[in-house]
């Protein structure tokens, strides 16, 4: 854990912030989250659900959280606070894994999950905006990687031991995920009370008449003032677009054609989550010396390879031998994204600016995941599972490489101080 010295409107009263409740709400909220997240698609397929329902349970998702999160992060700047925000989105977040227990069908876990999405999205630009709030720039890469370490090792138990305890508890369905689900509620409140302890820096309070439309209005004017976070803005948009099409795909893999077991499916994400915990504190310094964009290309490359995995794999165990190369890539991802994104927005708008590329990526997102929901429903029905996942994979493949070379046209962000002669 570690503190960093924060520099007020008085710069001789420099301030020392503890970060220690951060890095409690990433482990405990990883906890819940690593219960229940790598196995609600495969629940998803296995309470019936097609690939074109899939579609919709990835997008719907994805679009109800970005959306609100532009109105979201809008009123966080405009409070002037952060923590409210990250509190009241976890609790939501919370509460809403009990009902999903007892859904009867796709149909009826597809409507929660956009709902959680949709009222816990208010969360995330504001946890994003806090962590830019306190932490200097050229400690960004380090401290988000540290931040993301503790998170992934929370994650990283929970999916080990969730995967084994419905292995071993096994019965229904529902009796199955009873289990990680109210431990995932429970996990979810604590985090959020612990936010509670977080000192944060006020900030200028904002008129709060105002409509969804004028807050996109003004955010794009903003936005367009800075080109750099408009590249990004594009390059993210562009590459998430074909990589969201095999979103729907890769549970109905996993579950009918690979036959995986839900603790085959936790192993694959431990797998992977262990090698990215592993690499992440030497790729958060690569992030904060050498800069944030060759980190960037790079991770964005590597993904060109799921799809193409996913499609020709003949088992799971193979999955889980390319997985340590996925975990190498997210680490060079997680010390980096976060990074950029907070170097090309303004300090005072942060939550709103976060908000507005959180929009973009899942309006994409939204339509990347419907139509490779509906492309390889349509491709199953012509050439069968096998062939018809295949064809789907092999087209977000290419999307993703055309996608992954706009991350080329980026400027590099990282602005060192010059020493002192």
């Amino acid at each position: 854990m570690e503190k960093v010295t924060s520099k007020q409107n008085d710069s001789s009263n420099p301030e020392e912030i503890d970060l220690k409740p951060l890095y409690a709400r990433s482990v405990v909220n990883s906890l819940g989250l690593g219960m229940v997240n790598p196995f609600l698609s495969p629940y998803a397929v296995e309470l019936g659900a097609s690939s074109s329902e899939m579609g919709w349970f990835q997008s719907l998702s994805n679009l109800s959280n970005n959306v609100m999160q532009v109105i979201w992060g809008g009123l966080s700047d405009r409070f002037g606070r952060r923590v409210p925000f990250i509190v009241l989105g976890g609790v939501i977040t919370a509460v809403l894994w009990l009902p999903m227990i007892f859904v009867a069908n796709a149909t009826q876990l597809i409507f929660l999950i956009a709902i959680q999405a949709l009222l816990g999205s208010m969360a995330t630009p504001a946890w994003t905006a806090l962590i830019g709030d306190l932490v200097p720039s050229l400690k960004l890469g380090r401290t988000s990687a540290a931040i993301n370490l503790w998170a992934s090792i929370g994650s990283l138990i929970a999916t080990l031991i969730s995967g084994a305890v419905m292995d071993v508890v096994g019965g229904t369905l529902h009796q199955m995920f009873f289990i990680p689900f109210t431990v995932a509620m429970i996990c979810g409140l604590v985090s959020s009370l612990v936010m509670l302890r977080v000192r944060e820096k006020r900030r200028k309070n904002f008129s709060l008449k105002r409509s969804f439309t004028s807050e996109i209005a003004e955010i794009f004017t903003h936005a367009k003032k800075s080109p750099d976070f408009m590249r990004y803005c594009m390059a993210g948009a562009t590459f998430a677009l074909f990589m969201s099409i095999s979103w729907p795909l890769f549970s109905i893999t996993m579950i009918k054609v690979l036959k995986a077991s839900m603790l085959d499916i936790a192993l694959l994400s431990v797998i992977q989550m262990v090698i990215t915990i592993i690499f992440q504190k030497r790729f958060g310094k690569l992030a904060d010396t050498i800069g944030r964009k060759p980190l960037l290309v790079l991770f964005r490359f590597s993904l060109v390879t799921v799809p193409l995995a996913y499609a020709f794999s003949p088992n799971v165990y193979v999955l889980m031998g390319i997985s340590t190369f996925w975990g190498v890539s997210m680490a060079m991802g997680q010390a980096s994204m976060t990074a950029y994104l907070l170097d090309v927005t303004p300090e005072e708008q942060r939550g709103r600016f976060t908000a507005f590329y959180n929009l973009i990526i899942g309006v994409t997102t939204f339509i990347g995941s419907l139509t490779g929901g509906y492309i390889s429903d349509y491709m199953i029905g012509m050439f069968g599972l096998v062939l018809g996942l295949q064809i789907t994979y092999m087209i977000s493949m290419i999307g993703r490489a055309v996608g992954a070379s706009t991350y080329l046209t980026l400027k590099e962000t990282l602005k060192l101080e010059k020493p002192a002669y």
